[in-house]
């Protein structure tokens, strides 16, 4: 079973008898709240949703049951899919036996370097790539998917310390392509708020950090979604608690 349908698989059953109590999708971020639950977030591809996914009338998401909502996170239709997988992350950021283990804060906490250390990441993250910067050897950066004809993971996977894994590319299901190349790397972080906290899902994956966020004040992430912010203004609003809180799951093997 690939790690798309074990998603699936393993939210469904805590999504019966549960319904979608909001969604919007933002120019930044898609997010679902389910009734009795959690709240979640994906990674909206834009380009690729303006050029091909507009829905029909007849598809509402708004009181949609949460397991239909799942289900479409393997649709073709990008729309369907991304709400399905931020329902996803909604289901299990609602668990708190995921989150028991857990560890607050940057992994950069967890995890030391010196410079002898290479790191690769796929997907930009400049607050992680200025924290790098100056204290590791190199790091390869893969931003685009022409960047791989610049240089190939298979030709640097021995080097590196660390692999950074934008979880987006479980939005555009570049993922698994993408690990393929990953096995033997020491540690392997899927990093972003689109992060499902599951970490039973990346077992027998090259994975070894999952590093999310949890929800903490989905009225006021639902007023930043709709006024069309990211990220920055999740981590850094002036409210009087958290939008967002990152945390950090080992997946154990």
């Amino acid at each position: 079973m690939g790690i798309y349908t074990e998603l699936v698989e393993r939210a469904l059953p805590y999504a019966r008898a549960k319904k979608i109590k909001r969604m919007v999708i933002g120019i930044h971020y898609t997010m679902v709240e389910v009734e009795r639950c959690g709240t979640g977030l994906a990674y909206t591809l834009l380009p690729e949703i303006k050029n091909c996914c507009e829905l029909d009338g007849s598809i509402n998401f708004w009181k949609l049951p949460a397991d239909i909502a799942i289900k479409g996170y393997l649709s073709f239709n990008q729309i369907e899919s991304l709400v399905g997988l931020a329902t996803i992350n909604a289901i299990f950021s609602g668990r708190k036996e995921n989150l028991k283990n857990a560890v607050e804060g940057d992994l950069f906490s967890i995890l030391k370097f010196d410079y002898r250390d290479e790191v690769l990441m796929v997907g930009r993250f400049d607050p992680v790539l200025r924290k790098l910067q100056g204290k590791v050897k190199k790091v390869w950066l893969l931003e685009k998917e022409e960047d791989i004809t610049t240089f190939s993971i298979e030709e640097i996977k021995d080097k590196l310390k660390l692999a950074i894994i934008t979880s987006s590319t479980l939005v555009n299901k570049t993922l698994e392509r993408i690990l393929e190349s990953l096995y033997g790397v020491p540690e392997v972080a899927l990093m972003g708020p689109t992060t499902p906290l599951c970490p039973e899902v990346f077992r027998f994956t090259p994975i070894t950090w999952l590093c999310g966020a949890i929800v903490r004040d989905p009225d006021q992430l639902f007023i930043k979604i709709c006024e069309g912010k990211g990220t920055q203004a999740f981590f850094k609003a002036n409210t009087p608690k958290p939008i967002l809180e990152k945390i950090n799951l080992r997946v154990k093997k």
